[in-house]
Formats: structure tokens, C-alpha cells, sequence
């Protein structure tokens, strides 16, 4: 089993009403109906996300002006796990 970790949120009083009603009704620990939302939110999002990042890296290394310029760029970015 993944090591987990404990993190803490803020959120105002309906939306923690609204977790311990579905909580109750699911049968499921506030817990768990928290980290499927993130793990659903991600899932969902994770492509998008990743397409405005590589638009924003195109779009630096378009405006520069020599083959220098591009390398020292290349060297200072972290691309580990690109394919």
C-alpha cells in the first residue's frame, strides 16, 4: 500500500454540511469522498493542464532569438519524464 500523506483544507460550513451528509448517506468516510473528488478533478483536468503548460514552453522558446539563447534554456528547465 502507497505511503499517504495528511494535508489540511479550508471550506466553509455548507460545503462541510454537504460532506457529512453524503458521507453519512454513502456510507464512505469524508476522507475517502475527498480524495476521489481530487483523484476525479485531476483525472479530468491533468490533460488540459499539461497542454497549456507545453503552449507556454513553445511560446518562450519561440521568441528566442539564437541557437545560445535555446540551449541555455533547454539546460535550465526541467524536462525529466517528457517523452
Amino acid at each position: 500500500m502507497p505511503k499517504t500523506l495528511t494535508t489540511s483544507i479550508r471550506i466553509d460550513g455548507t460545503l462541510a454540511h454537504r460532506l457529512k451528509d453524503a458521507a453519512a448517506k454513502l456510507h464512505m468516510r469524508k476522507n475517502g469522498i475527498i480524495v476521489r473528488a481530487i483523484e476525479e478533478y485531476l483525472d479530468k483536468h491533468s490533460d488540459n493542464l499539461l497542454k497549456g503548460e507545453a503552449r507556454k514552453q513553445s511560446l518562450l522558446v519561440s521568441r528566442l532569438d539564437s541557437a545560445d539563447e535555446s540551449k541555455a534554456w533547454e539546460q535550465s528547465h526541467e524536462a525529466s519524464g517528457w517523452q
